[in-house]
């Protein structure tokens, strides 16, 4: 099957908004579990979320930092595993990622990149019908 989703505005620092492919997914730590709009970043490598977000699910945030880089430039971060649940009453899918944790003070919504996300879905942008479509890989997949 295949779960289809409408792009979402999401709103901007300079007060406007643009639509972006985000869907709805419930992140988990240690701690309890928050329902987020996340990205679904192609142009990332790993999935990443701000320090409140790791603290408020309870992500460990203990390891050793290391600089990680992206649009913005370089960031302190550290390496941490979060659990993702979404999908539509008929097809729901879960299991654990590793993300990378942006210690410096920055405000961005939680975002999945391709490292294992991808490897699970065959994903469709598109574009100029501001959809974006995921069929899972059977064989790749948690269930």
């Amino acid at each position: 099957m295949t779960l289809k989703y409408r792009y979402k505005d999401v709103p901007r620092s300079n007060k406007t908004s643009d639509k972006t492919p985000s869907i709805p997914m419930t992140l988990s730590g240690s701690a309890t579990k928050f329902n987020f709009t996340v990205l679904i970043d192609s142009g990332a490598d790993i999935s990443a979320v701000p320090k409140y977000v790791a603290e408020l699910l309870g992500l460990d945030i203990s390891g050793e930092k290391e600089e990680t880089f992206g649009i913005g430039g370089a960031v302190p971060a550290v390496e941490s595993r979060m659990h993702v649940e979404f999908g539509k009453p008929h097809e729901k899918y879960s299991f654990d990622l590793p993300v990378k944790v942006i210690l410096a003070d920055c405000d961005f919504p939680p975002l999945i990149g391709r490292n294992v996300f991808f490897d699970k879905f065959v994903i469709s942008f598109k574009q100029n019908e501001e959809k974006i479509e995921l069929k899972a890989v059977t064989n790749n997949l948690q269930l």
